[in-house]
Formats: structure tokens, sequence, C-alpha cells
């Protein structure tokens, strides 16, 4: 057969002034070549294959270059001119940018000009339609997306409500900026539940000669050879929620850990009681009276006597030595003051101190429960910072410093912050009894104390008695079993070393390491960390006073209403007090599974439906 095509005559003219030309066919029409042109370029598979390759160089690009940034850390990491270049040519922000979805854009009108072109109106390309259609649905979609979509998030505490969200975008200088986005409805959080799982616990053992740590197995039963020593341990018993019944009693008449019974009276009745102990917890502290009662004892008169002339001038200080090297040195506390170790190379700084290692409360308000300063060193090898604890002087050694070889210790912290009215109850070990009342850190008045006898505080209206006194304090102990929920575990081990066996039990809940009687070994039994096991928030959406919608959202399991989809995304780490949430709009995500539908349905086609259409129609034919 001849091309019939090939042979339309056709007929050329041109008018005058223009350079346009004109075909006709055998039908008469006449199409412009300018427009055929236009039409071929958006049919092309170099166009497509063009825009392909561009658009995956952008994606490499967004890819490699941070995204959605301020423009300082863009400056910081690629330097003032490759920002300024980033951030005009939108390369900040690929996926969102004007130029990145002019090329999806184009990218669709490719697609659908090239299905019209080889479409033939037959039931046999279906599928070819469905997959070059899904396709230009898909690219559609992310187009809606990127220029419509929107996302942002908002902490709403229980039982409050918010109508808006918050989303970030960099400003026009390239800074970090937050819009307020307003929502059709309200959010109410009802209620938020914070799921943990159950606790764990370690034994930690530590050998001070040898600098090292062991972490050891407690199942009960089990014995323990810490490596690298003579020490042995093992586990005897362990309760999951154990309480400790202590009962104060005296072992001996020899003043091995003096303590004496206080009592504080408000007109006649008692208003607080309790043990001192010289050697442990020796005050009591009343804040709203700001009134402290102390228990110091002294092992001679003398060193008595020199207490008592002292208790006006008593300084906190910080006192550091180099052993080997023979210095030693006390320097006041005075903060961010930098002294300087004659005839060393360090220098030494105190920069704060605190009444209550840990307590997050102003100082004022702390307790003098574990006084400590925090020191910084500087030496051959740089700066280093540690805390130094007035009660526990060997604390560095259980973790390890930079500058071993030097020894800081620190006393006196306590007296910064010396109650108004201060009573001390000084005892030596020859029988002398003191008691001295300070005001406003002036010695007012110095008396023998006796027991049984009350003593009036000066300008307060208050009295004070020592009822008891015990030569040698001691608790009679009996750990009790409260319940069978992992809440304060304890285990009772026994070790084993060069001073023969000792036995206790170790809480979970105690901060402090228990020493073995060489002072070279300890153990530890700590909490690892609880960790969450889910979180989730009770929703309720509202309009115009109206229950719409609700529901106990958790991470994955969001809550959709009209086009809105809020995640639960964070929490209020410290007390739970507020559900953070994550809400997403996004307009394309409709169109987007429309096209995967309409792929998978015209794949189908082509690879079954199609095969079996052809098959049918052929068998029809030799029939």
């Amino acid at each position: 057969m001849k091309n019939v095509k090939g042979n339309q005559p056709q007929t050329t003219t041109e008018t005058k002034g223009s350079s346009k030309h004109i075909t006709q066919d055998q039908t008469g029409r006449y199409e412009k070549s300018g427009s055929n042109k236009i039409w071929e370029f958006f049919c092309s598979v170099k166009l497509a294959v063009v825009n392909i390759l561009i658009m995956v160089v952008a994606c490499i690009l967004g890819t490699i270059i941070l995204q959605e940034k301020t423009l300082d850390e863009y400056v910081a990491r690629y330097g003032y001119g490759l920002a300024t270049f980033f951030r005009v040519t939108q390369l900040t922000n690929v996926f969102y940018s004007y130029w990145f979805s002019f090329l999806l854009i184009l990218l669709c009108a490719n697609l659908i000009c090239c299905t019209i072109k080889r479409w033939r109106n037959t039931f046999l390309q279906t599928g070819f339609i469905l997959t070059h259609l899904s396709l230009v649905l898909i690219l559609v979609g992310g187009v809606v997306k990127f220029q419509l979509g929107v996302k942002g998030g908002v902490n709403v505490y229980e039982g409050k409500s918010v109508n808006y969200f918050l989303t970030q975008m960099i400003d026009r200088n390239g800074k970090l900026d937050y819009i307020k986005k307003d929502l059709p409805f309200s959010i109410i959080l009802d209620d938020f539940i914070l799921e943990k799982n159950e606790p764990k616990f370690q034994l930690v053992s530590y050998v001070k000669s040898k600098d090292r740590q062991k972490i050891l197995d407690v199942k009960p039963g089990k014995r323990h050879r810490v490596p690298g020593s003579d020490y042995k341990v093992t586990i005897k018993d362990y309760i999951p929620d154990a309480e400790l019944i202590q009962q104060p009693i005296n072992v001996s008449d020899k003043p091995d850990n003096p303590a004496i019974f206080v009592k504080l009276f408000g007109s006649d009745k008692v208003t607080a009681e309790g043990w001192l102990l010289a050697n442990d917890r020796n005050y009591y502290e009343d804040k709203n009276q700001n009134l402290r009662i102390e228990y110091i004892w002294l092992p001679s008169q003398e060193e008595l006597d020199k207490a008592i002339h002292s208790s006006e001038t008593a300084h906190a200080k910080v006192s550091v030595s180099i052993p080997g090297q023979g210095f030693s040195q006390d320097y006041p506390m005075e903060l961010n003051k930098i002294f300087k170790f004659q005839g060393t190379e360090y220098t030494i700084r105190m920069l704060q101190y605190v009444l209550n290692y840990g307590d997050k409360r102003p100082i004022a308000e702390q307790p003098a429960d574990n006084p400590a300063v925090q020191v910084e060193i500087n030496g051959p090898e740089g700066a280093e910072t540690r805390w130094v604890f007035e009660r526990f002087p060997d604390w560095d050694k259980m973790h390890p410093a930079k500058y071993k070889n030097l020894k800081i210790s620190c006393s006196g912290v306590a007296s910064t912050h010396m109650a108004k009215n201060t009573v001390r109850f000084f005892q030596s070990a020859e029988g002398k009894q003191v008691m001295v009342f300070i005001k406003d850190k002036r010695l007012v008045k110095t008396i023998p104390w006796e027991l049984e006898k009350k003593y009036p505080i000066a300008d307060m209206g208050n009295q004070v008695m020592v009822s008891n006194y015990f030569p040698s304090f001691d608790f009679k102990r009996e750990v009790i079993k409260k319940s069978d929920e992992v809440k304060s575990p304890a285990i009772h081990v026994e070790v084993e070393g060069p001073s023969g066996k000792i036995d206790d039990w170790l809480f979970a809940n105690n901060q402090y390491a228990t020493w073995y009687p060489d002072n070279n070994f300890a153990l530890v039994y700590e909490s690892t960390g609880e960790s969450i096991k889910h979180f989730t928030s009770k929703l309720r959406i509202e309009e115009n006073g109206q229950i719409v919608a609700e529901k106990t959202i958790r991470v994955n399991d969001p809550l959709k209403h009209k086009g809105y989809v809020i995640y639960q995304s964070s929490y209020d780490p410290e007390i739970g007090a507020f559900s953070g949430l994550q809400i997403v709009k996004d307009p394309g995500i409709p169109v987007v599974y429309t096209g995967f539908g309409a792929l998978c349905f015209g794949v189908i086609f082509i690879f079954y439906i199609k095969p079996f259409l052809r098959k049918k129609t052929k068998k029809a034919v030799e029939e």
C-alpha cells in the first residue's frame, strides 16, 4: 500500500511582512508550523530526559546541602559567598522551591502531551493511559504538597485547649522565625498518660587502688570474684520493694559515734525533735524561724575552747596539697578569683558553691546536707573542672580526674549562709559541755548545758533541750518487704576481703557508696534509669462548643479531622505537664493515593488483562 499521508498535496503561502508558513492538506485544514513546534517540544522524549536529569541533580543537592537552616548556620559552614548563592537560588529549601515545583509541572505537561500523542481510542490502551495518568497524579500531588501543605507543632497542657499551631520558616534575612497558623477547630487535652518500663538496677564495684569499676550480676546466690583484686562479693538476698526500719541504740560507752537527742519547744509543746550525730547529720534547720541547731564533738578541751572562740570567725575555704612536693595551702572561697600555687604551674578558681549538691533551688533555700564547691584547675595539660565535697573528701578517688596528684578539699561552706539564730552544742571527750548562742553571726551567750534541762533561745520565745546522749550511736536495722513490685529494691551482699567478711543491705535509693573497712573497695547499687514504654494523649476536637471528634492518640496512631492529621510527637520530660503535638495538613495526599491506585490497576491491566484479551481476540479470529 502507498503511504497516503506522504502523497497528500500541500500548498504553501507566505504573507507580506510575515515569515510564518501555513500548510494545507487535502481536507483544506490549515495548521501553523509554529504551533507544531510547541506541541512537538512538549511531546519530546528529550525534554523528559533532560527534565528528569535536572531533578536528579536537584535531589542530590538537596541531600548534600543542609536544608532549612538559618543564614548564620550556612555562613559558618559554607562561607558568606556560597551561603548567599544558596539562599538566592533556593538551594537551602530545594523541594519546596518554586523552580523545583516548576520542574514537576513541566514533567506533568510532558507526560500528558506524550500520552495524548500516543493515544489510540481502543480499550486495550487502558493500561497505557492509567500508568501515564498515575504518574501525572503523583507529580501533581507532590506539587500540591510542596506548595499548599503545612506542618507544625504545639504544646497543649492537661485540661487546656489550643486552636492554633506554629510552623518554622526562614525569613528574608535568613533568620529562623515562627508563624502562627489558626485551626478551624479547638484541640483539648483531657489526659496525658506516660507509661514507663519496669526500672532496671545495677551493682557497681570499685577498687580504689586499681582505679577500676566493674558491673556485677545481682542474681541471688551469685558469687563474684572482683577482677584484679582480693575481693569477693556474694548476693545473699534481693527484695524488689524494701523498707529499712531503724531503731536508735547505744552500743558502747566509748565515744565512737557521739549523738544527742534534741527537743525544740514552742511555749510548752514540742515543735521538733530528733537525733543529731556529731559524725553525720549534726544539725537541724528551721527555715521559717531562721534557726539552726548544731552538735559538735571535739576530742579535747583545748580544741573545744578554740572552736568556741572561732564561732564568729569561721569562713569557707578550699585546701590544696600536692603530695611529694611538700605543697599545702588554704584559699578563701572567693568566686572567680584566680589563685596561683606558688612554685608550681597550677592555678585554681572557685566557680560556684552549693549547700546541697543536686538541689536546684536557690542556695538560701537549700539545706546544708551536702556542701560542695566547683573548682577549675589550670595546669600543664590544660583546664579541668571538678566538684569538691566537704563531707566526702575521697569522692574524686572514685571519679578519676585529670590532675590526680592534686588533693583538694573544702570546709566551712555551710557557714556562708549561717542562719540568723544559731545554737551550738559543744561536747568534748573530757566531758565538758558548752552551749553557744549566735545571733546575726555574733556570739551573744556561752553557758554549760545538762541533760533534761530547758534553755531559752534569746529573743525567740523558744526553748531547747538535750534529752538523751549516746556515746556510740547506732541503729538496730531490719529490712522488710513492702510489695512484690519493683519500686525501692535492695540487695543483701556479703563482701570478703583482706579485713575479713562483712555483710550489709544496699538500697537503690541511696546515692552514696558503701565502703569496705579497708576503704579501698566500694559498692554502689543504683538505678540505670527508667525507659519510656509509650506516651498517649486523650484528645477532643470541638467546633462551636460541640464535640465533633475524640481519640486517644499515640505515636503512629494519629487523630484525623478536616484534612488535618494530629500526631503524638513529644511530651514534657520533667513532670509530664504537657503533650507535644505535630499537626500536618497535606492536601496532596488524596491525589497521590489516587495516582498509586491508578498505577496498580494500570500495571495489572498491562500484564494480565491485556494479554488475556489479545489471546481471546486471536482465538476468535482463528475460528
